[in-house]
């Protein structure tokens, strides 16, 4: 039967408790250094909780200052568990030689039911480096300082004085004093104390200072600002709490007094750029007699030491500075606990860490003197602005964005892409990837994939043939347990060479111009102009466009005379015009390519008169019942001639204003009228004419039309000739008379013996 099934039976038969069974994880023990150490965890304090120990007169409950003096300490730790460190020195522990130690220890809380129950937790722990010379330790709630024993001198030996050793008991150490020592109120740091007061160990308990010795040491305990401590500003500027005592004892008639003088630093963390910052003197000067060696020190956390190797992985840095130990911590580093907050739809975090620092000298009256710390550093409500990462490969035309990263208490809820919101389980039915990305040092974050060629990221043409890929959003994360929202924004974007543009082939057939128009591979972001006009379906079915549009490419049928067509000129060869294409950037209506297909097409009679008030005109003399030499032919002025002949055609061109033209206003037009004749030598009238006439508007600019003359007299034009069929599209510049295109009906075919139709051909 163990010691703690004794106990439990034992309090069980004198009704003194009731020992009841934890579920399995609920309690965690461990010796550490100088304490033994017991964690609950958060889910079994319930509403109520407390911690008792065992002595030899019954069961005590931990309360505030009996804990302080004691020995104990009960705090939260970074993770919500309760925590209860119990110095091997405490009060109840059974100390065997100074090297086992054992303490029965109760927790005590009320279930969901109101009923409370114990749980008993026999702690044992064999002690693993042997004590120094001088121990103190600075607990969160307590000072502690623990010394060798010291022993009379060989000569000196004889009878004893004391039989047994002092444990506690009035008639062991009723002849001991503490002598305590306070300084006057305008001291100085190295100042000696103005005052002494010393007590029997009775009265010094009575004002909350706990004496105890055991075979081999003396140890002194008493709570922060207790009544004869005081504060000591050092000379580097951190503050410090001094109990400067010493105790009276006889040992074998010998009178001895030992140093139990301890000190503590009493500064709080601070917030040094994104490091937690925690200062402490190099020496403690109320502690060291000169000469002072530093003999090193180490930190840890929740009160095991770590390995300079480990500290430096996780960034903690120890440096001197001036007379003090720097001790700093990047917010958020492994070893601590972070907890999120949501203020007015921001993020926040808090930072935990339960610091363990541990230093070590000598001095001229100490052999070895080894300080512990322990520390619960926080910075609580720091704003926080999660990292977002882009780690995209253009190559792979995919985005990766990785957000974070956060402590264990933030979850992905959803994700905003455009106008649709997307949560986890709809993520892969979307075509893209969500997934969680755990770290070394306990938080994780997110990496969110999606293809540039996904519907939810924006595509736009910026040139050179760049394309930019943007993906903007928002990611939307809850807080356990309570359930706050917060938003982090996206926006990720990257420039990738890879837009194929349109590419426009042309060739003549007998009925127009032909285009083939290869789309490329951002179709939506560009639009055709056909002589300057939009290419829409409105423009297709107006000008009579045959249009067919295949996956890759479409095909464009543009008829001769139709709109888009430009003149370039009329000669024997035939009525030269061209087709001018340009694509244009959609958005910014810069033009990014030109393709012009030129064509001529073979007539036999045609007429135009141009907007600059010049005309040319091609007759043929083949019908004629005469045989006509075409180089005899004349416009009513005999002087003006052909400028061009072949053995049926002749080509004339002239100003208005030239060559006997005929000027007439009739009503909102001008018409000019001018005939090819021709002409004997014996004979007073023509034997053979041609009437040519042109008609403009009386006021605004001119367009050029395109007429197939006949033999009719007298000439009889057509109102519908007073204006232009298609106004020109005006894309931010002027208007020239000499920008046209031939936009007449489709009907009309060069060389068409019949009918006396015409072509207007306009801006």
């Amino acid at each position: 039967m163990n010691d703690t099934t004794y106990m439990c039976i034992l309090c069980c038969l004198l009704h003194i408790c009731r020992a009841d069974n934890a579920p399995p994880g609920m309690f965690r023990t461990e010796c550490q250094d100088r304490n033994f150490w017991v964690a609950v965890s958060s889910n079994f304090l319930g509403t109520k909780f407390r911690f008792a120990v065992e002595g030899s007169d019954g069961r005590h409950i931990l309360r505030r200052q009996q804990a302080a003096e004691c020995g104990f300490t009960m705090v939260l730790d970074t993770k919500g568990d309760l925590v209860l460190r119990a110095s091997f020195l405490a009060c109840y522990v059974v100390n065997e030689k100074d090297s086992d130690f054992s303490l029965l220890v109760w927790f005590l809380h009320q279930d969901e039911h109101g009923e409370e129950r114990s749980y008993p937790l026999q702690l044992s722990c064999l002690l693993e480096h042997p004590w120094k010379s001088r121990e103190i330790i600075c607990e969160e709630n307590y000072m502690e300082v623990s010394v060798r024993k010291l022993r009379p001198p060989a000569a000196y030996q004889g009878v004893e004085w004391m039989a047994l050793p002092p444990e506690m008991l009035d008639e062991g150490m009723s002849e001991w004093r503490v002598v305590f020592r306070v300084p006057g109120s305008s001291h100085g740091p190295e100042s000696p104390p103005a005052k002494k007061e010393t007590v029997p160990v009775e009265t010094a308990q009575l004002l909350g200072y706990h004496v105890t010795a055991s075979d081999a040491r003396i140890t002194l305990r008493c709570a922060y600002d207790s009544r004869l401590s005081y504060k000591l500003q050092q000379e580097n500027g951190v503050e410090v709490e001094v109990l400067s005592a010493s105790i009276l004892y006889k040992h074998q008639w010998a009178l001895l007094q030992v140093d139990a003088s301890v000190a503590c630093t009493t500064k709080k963390v601070t917030m040094d750029g994104g490091n937690l910052l925690w200062t402490v003197p190099i020496r403690l000067s109320p502690l060291v007699r000169a000469p002072f060696r530093d003999r090193g020190l180490r930190v840890g956390v929740e009160g095991r030491l770590v390995s300079n190797c480990t500290a430096r992985q996780r960034g903690y840095i120890i440096r001197k500075q001036g007379g003090n130990i720097e001790i700093r911590i990047p917010f958020g580093a492994e070893g601590g606990y972070i907890k999120s907050h949501v203020q007015d739809g921001h993020y926040f975090q808090s930072y935990f860490l339960d610091l363990f620092y541990m230093q070590q000298w000598e001095d001229a009256h100490w052999p070895m003197t080894v300080s512990r710390s322990y520390r619960s550093l926080s910075i609580k409500q720091l704003p926080q602005t999660p990292q977002l990462i882009n780690v995209t490969k253009a190559a792979e035309r995919v985005f990766s964005v990785a957000v974070g990263s956060f402590p264990p208490d933030v979850f992905f809820s959803y994700l905003s892409v455009g106008e649709q919101t997307v949560s986890w389980d709809e993520v892969p039915h979307l075509g893209f990837k969500l997934s969680e990305v755990p770290f070394p040092n306990g938080t994780h974050g997110y990496l969110l994939q999606i293809p540039f060629s996904h519907p939810l990221v924006s595509q736009k043409y910026i040139g050179n043939g760049y394309r930019n890929y943007r993906l903007t959003g928002a990611f939307t994360f809850i807080l356990s347990p309570h359930g706050e929202l917060f938003h982090h924004p996206i926006t990720v974007e990257t420039d990738l060479q890879d837009v194929v543009l349109p590419r426009v082939e042309g060739d003549c057939t007998d009925k127009g111009v032909r285009l083939l128009v290869h789309l490329g591979n951002m179709i939506s972001q560009w639009e055709l102009y056909i002589g300057g006009r939009r290419l829409d379906q409105e423009l297709v079915e107006l000008a009579g466009y045959e249009l067919i549009s295949l996956k890759n490419y479409s095909t464009l049928q543009i008829p001769l005379y139709g709109l888009g067509m430009a003149y370039e000129g009329l000669g024997i060869q035939g009525l030269v015009v061209n087709v001018e294409v340009s694509v244009e950037d959609k958005e910014t209506s810069r033009e990014e390519s030109t393709f012009t297909q030129q064509c001529v097409f073979p007539v036999r009679e045609l007429l135009v008169c141009l907007p600059d008030d010049r005309v040319v005109v091609m007759v043929d003399l083949s019908s004629a019942s005469l045989d006509i030499e075409p180089s005899l032919t004349t416009l009513l002025d005999p002087s003006c001639t052909p400028v061009q002949v072949d053995g049926t055609r002749a080509i004339f061109s002239f100003s208005l204003d030239s060559c006997g033209t005929i000027r007439n206003v009739e009503e909102d037009q001008v018409v000019y009228t001018n005939e090819v004749r021709y002409s004997a030598t014996n004979v007073p009238y023509p034997l053979f004419r041609v009437p040519l006439g042109c008609v403009y508007p009386l006021n605004g600019s001119r367009s050029m039309s395109l007429y197939h003359p006949r033999h009719v007299s007298p000439w009889a034009p057509s109102r519908a000739s007073r204006s232009r069929l298609f106004p020109p599209r005006n894309r931010g510049r002027a208007s020239s008379p000499s920008e046209f295109s031939i936009t007449s009906p489709s009907e009309v075919r060069p060389g068409d013996p019949g009918g006396n139709k015409k072509a207007n051909i306009s801006n």
